[in-house]
């Protein structure tokens, strides 16, 4: 059996989606088990999953996502060029 300083420190190092499935059986096994470090790592856990998910959304739509034309670039760094008082921004 796992201790909680392996647990947590496996938790620090690698993300729990990608550990083997027999490691993961194994945290999971000493999480729900185990009354010091429970919570805690399964708060870890679902913070991993969380970000994961957020991850894959921010992924998905940026794929749907439609280019910018020209026009609008230019127009779009014009403005925030006008804005800052900065003019390197604005490059032909």
């Amino acid at each position: 059996m796992l201790t909680c300083k392996q647990v947590s420190k496996v938790l620090q190092n690698e993300d729990y989606e990608n550990l083997s499935p027999l490691r993961r059986f194994l945290l999971m096994f000493h999480i729900k088990l185990c009354a010091v470090c429970g919570k805690f790592n399964r708060q870890v856990i679902d913070s991993q999953d969380m970000c994961c998910n957020f991850k894959r959304q921010e992924e998905s739509l940026l794929e749907k996502e439609p280019p910018m034309d020209a026009d609008r670039k230019d127009a779009l760094k014009k403005l925030l060029s006008e804005q800052s008082g900065d003019s390197t921004l604005h490059r032909s």
